[in-house]
């Protein structure tokens, strides 16, 4: 999540569905994606995509009675669970698990903070923003893992198309199905981590990444990037609704269900822009009465605050002890200078712009795409499980794996013993077995677990 060396500017963003035409939503923004979960429990990838290929001889990846297309809403197919279920259930389990131990699982764009401006232990006191060491003071936010300062912004690397051949579908072995997409763009950016994949017109929203990504490479002037092709099928196509003549899976055979163009942005964390906005209440006494001379015969402001703008930074990037300054920012040096508190005491609130969470070693080494551990994503992956409330699209070991981590283990039947231990019973998660599962893997955490204590000052 470092800054690139490669240049370009752009807008703060926070996600949300974007301004394309299309009609498709959005799955919830997850840092498992959903091609990682059923990487993880072992389903097919391309019924889990929604997709078969009947117009090949033989078939890739065939249907049979207990292995079907997947569908995005539960209405599509009211007896089997849906994709964006899934994709719920990963979400709350990963603010659950986010929740407990203090940060998130992987990076995660933090967006308008509120944290209390720490006071001098007097009541009636006055601070000048500094701590017993004459430095600035420390404020303890929400999640640890502090990676950087600043607000998500992105700026397009390029249009990748088939028919300008930067967007290219390919049959890697032989077997007549495209399984691979390979997007090849110019640019100079150094940082390949920072170059995402998008869905075409929804100006980079985070909602749309494309995602997970076989391999980013940047050579030669160039960007190239390898996925597997399903994860480009047309949004449009899992928006259809059922009819009478029954339900229809996508046809992969061919091309026509993939996107003809992707949009390819640099995701960075913005620090032109303000990372701290510090905020004053209106403290003038009020006469509701009387006009107040200072302000003419309107009265003065009431119920608005004063704003500053500043930046911020880490003292403790595990714990999340962070330092807000008030400053403004030098275009021409590029840097943020600090300057007076606007009321010349110290502010109310603050509010925070930053990213933090976990990076996998892998990651953070170049040797995966997947800022997410694998163990972090087994934990998600068999809290979600756990939840389910419909069949899964899947036989045998598939569906023997669901049932198992889906069993509540504090209730048993007819002859059926099981043996519980207290810390397992009293899980934050619950009592299904998955749930205990991941519990029992968190706990062994606990010594390390960032806890939030009160930061002195």
């Amino acid at each position: 999540m470092s800054p690139s060396s490669g240049g370009g500017t752009g807008t703060p963003i926070s996600g949300g569905a974007g301004p394309g035409a299309t009609t498709a939503q959005p799955y919830p923004y997850t840092l498992l994606p959903l091609a990682d979960y059923a990487r993880i429990l072992g389903l097919n990838p391309l019924h889990f995509a929604g997709a078969l290929t009947p117009g090949l001889t033989p078939q890739i990846y065939p249907a049979n009675n207990c292995s079907d297309v997947w569908k995005k809403y539960d209405w599509q197919d009211h007896d089997k669970v849906s994709l964006y279920q899934i994709a719920q259930l990963i979400h709350d389990a990963e603010h659950e698990i986010s929740n407990f131990i203090g940060y998130y699982p992987a990076p995660y764009w933090v967006i308008e903070e509120h944290v209390q401006y720490p006071r001098p232990y007097l009541r009636e006191g006055y601070g000048n923003g500094l701590d017993v060491r004459d430095r600035p003071k420390t404020m303890l936010s929400e999640k640890g893992k502090f990676i950087m300062g600043g607000r998500r912004a992105v700026t397009l690397v390029g249009t990748a198309t088939t028919a300008g051949g930067s967007l290219v579908y390919s049959d890697d072995d032989g077997d007549g199905f495209l399984e691979t997409a390979t997007v090849t763009l110019p640019t100079t950016l150094t940082n390949a981590a920072q170059i995402k994949v998008y869905v075409p017109g929804m100006d980079g929203s985070l909602d749309w990444e494309v995602r997970p990504t076989r391999t980013k490479v940047i050579s030669g002037g160039f960007v190239v990037i390898a996925l597997d092709s399903w994860l480009l099928i047309d949004p449009e196509l899992y928006e259809l609704p059922p009819t009478s003549d029954g339900e229809e899976a996508i046809d992969a055979s061919t091309a026509a269900p993939f996107l003809s163009s992707v949009d390819v942005y640099r995701e960075y964390a913005d620090q032109t822009v303000a990372s701290a906005v510090f905020f004053w209440g209106t403290d003038a006494p009020i006469n509701l009465f009387l006009p107040c001379p200072s302000c003419g015969t309107i009265g003065c402001t009431a119920c608005s605050y004063d704003t500053q703008d500043g930046c911020v930074t880490a003292r403790n990037l595990h714990n999340g002890e962070l330092v807000a300054v008030p400053a403004t920012y030098n275009a021409d040096s590029g840097a943020w200078a600090p300057t007076s508190w606007l009321n010349c005491v110290e502010p109310d609130f603050v509010n925070l712009y930053y990213v933090s969470g976990d990076q996998s070693q892998e990651y953070l080494q170049g040797r995966s795409t997947r800022p997410l551990a694998h163990f972090w994503a087994q934990i998600i992956a068999w809290i979600a499980t756990a939840r389910l409330d419909r069949p899964v699209c899947a036989c045998g070991n598939v569906k023997e794996l669901v049932d198992w981590l889906g069993k509540d283990l504090a209730f048993a039947q007819g002859n059926e013993r099981i043996f519980l231990t207290d810390a397992a019973l009293n899980s934050p998660f619950g009592t299904r077995r998955g749930e205990v599962m991941a519990w029992r893997r968190l706990s062994k955490l606990a010594p390390k677990r960032r806890m939030n204590v009160a930061v002195i000052s």
